[in-house]
């Protein structure tokens, strides 16, 4: 490699950190590309004239940031992508674009959000609690929580009461709340690679310490656990964000089991379990016989977002520490949402997932029949595809962010791997999401991603 790496032995920063700067600018800067090789251990140590000790503890640094990768026999590799830090909420601003088929999002279309259905609700809730439901505290006995525990828990086979259920607003909101009950700064807690790049920022934000375990690795988490002792381990079990792998009965069974015998916690963050429930689908929180399961649901993907509305069922010793960090950051959620979504519940939200399965599944067959007649389910990361996100392969030298940009100047936008990534990239992927577009749109962008990745991949032969 002709790029220069240079360290100053006059200056009185340390020299590792130097040469981490050095390294990390050139990245940054675009002087040392995605993919390309840094020099060997070996080369730097003698070019640099450093012992072995700067040069690893450098690189590891560098390793442990995301900026670089270690592959056994050949070397680090840079896996940092310029649009890393920029594309997570790029798409958000183009919803609405003219002309873009949206792959990227995980919203429904506004044809599917249940709007009257809620306008009937909020006039329930405005005539049977008014005036109460405008203050800050409930000075009643609040129905959603009781049908919350009541009827709706007990079809996902979960027993509770109401003294354990802590309503808030949104998954965000139960993941920062459920994980201040009970870690503090220093404790280790577990996450999939890649996951929820939310979730990371709040364990990041709390000082801990994220180990992340790779997606096809999880199955043998066990030896993880023997070797770094976790307090916690945050899971998507179902259509999980952004593989779209979902884990069998068998292996939620063994989470418990294993959760009890080295002594973890297991913060389970559910968004979309609803459609598989007649599958026999359920969550982990229902194979809980030894209380250690943080339960979070939310309801914002399957019903409207701005609802931001959610529980936590924590285990019954933690119940209390939940509740206080919930009325420490917004005293309630609204009680005027409270009571609209029980009467929702209540009345048509059975009848709402019915028509969300309906769609989900349309789009899910529609999907497949398209990757097998385009000839690139051989691509797919995402085999058994159960929920809305699925994958797609790349080739370990083809920059996600590249393939993104390529599909964005035809109209069609992707998420790609760099926005749930938080160190070194184990796969190479993009996801898509078929909920937010027409049919006639997936076929036409279907299309144009069979010819990026038959591209990619013809690069990556020659």
């Amino acid at each position: 490699m002709s790029v220069s790496i240079q360290i100053d032995k006059n200056s009185k920063k340390p020299l590792y950190l130097q040469l981490y700067e050095d390294i990390k600018q050139k990245i940054l800067s675009g002087e040392i590309n995605y993919m390309q090789r840094l020099p060997s251990v070996r080369n730097l140590c003698k070019t640099l004239n450093v012992n072995l000790s700067t040069v690893t503890k450098a690189l590891s640094k560098l390793e442990n940031e995301g900026y670089i990768k270690a592959t056994p026999g050949s070397g680090y590799y840079v896996v940092y992508s310029e649009y890393q830090d920029k594309i997570i909420f790029e798409e958000e601003n183009l919803i609405d674009a003219e002309g873009y088929i949206n792959l990227a999002s995980s919203k429904l279309p506004y044809s599917l959000y249940p709007i009257e259905w809620f306008k009937d609700s909020l006039i329930c809730a405005i005539e049977e609690y008014s005036p109460q439901i405008f203050d800050y505290i409930e000075h009643f006995k609040n129905p959603l929580k009781e049908y919350l525990v009541e009827t709706y828990l007990k079809k996902l086979e979960i027993v509770t009461s109401p003294q354990e259920l802590t309503v808030v607003s949104g998954a965000q909101q139960g993941i920062e709340i459920t994980t201040k009950s009970f870690l503090k700064p220093g404790d280790t807690i577990f996450l999939e690679n890649p996951s929820y790049l939310g979730a990371y920022h709040i364990f990041s934000n709390m000082h801990l310490n994220i180990v992340g375990i790779d997606i096809d690795q999880m199955q043998n988490i066990e030896d993880y656990i023997k070797k770094f002792s976790p307090k916690a381990i945050y899971i998507i079990p179902f259509s999980q964000n952004p593989t779209g792998v979902s884990y069998s009965k068998e292996y939620k069974e063994y989470l418990c089991e294993i959760s009890q015998k080295y002594d973890f916690y297991i913060i389970e963050d559910d968004f979309l379990s609803d459609i598989g429930v007649d599958e026999g689908i359920l969550p982990i929180k229902a194979y809980d016989k030894y209380d250690r399961v943080f339960y979070i649901k939310s309801f914002s993907t399957v019903t409207m977002p701005a609802l931001r509305i959610g529980f936590v069922v924590a285990p019954r010793h933690l119940s209390e520490e939940v509740a206080y960090y919930k009325s420490m950051a917004d005293i309630s959620t609204s009680l005027l949402i409270q009571v609209s979504f029980y009467y929702f519940l209540k009345n048509f939200f059975d009848k709402h997932i019915e028509n969300l399965k309906t769609y989900i599944n349309q789009r899910q067959k529609l999907f497949l029949r398209l990757a097998k007649d385009l000839q690139i389910d051989n691509r797919l990361f995402t085999q058994n595809v159960q929920g809305i996100f699925v994958s797609f392969y790349l080739p370990p030298t083809i920059s996600s962010a590249t393939i993104y940009n390529k599909l964005k100047t035809q109209r069609v936008l992707v998420q790609p791997h760099t926005c749930f990534y938080h160190k070194p990239a184990s796969t190479n992927f993009f996801r898509i999401s078929f909920l937010d577009c027409r049919e006639d749109e997936l076929q036409i962008a279907m299309q144009k991603i069979r010819k990026v990745l038959n591209s990619a991949y013809q690069k990556e032969e020659v």
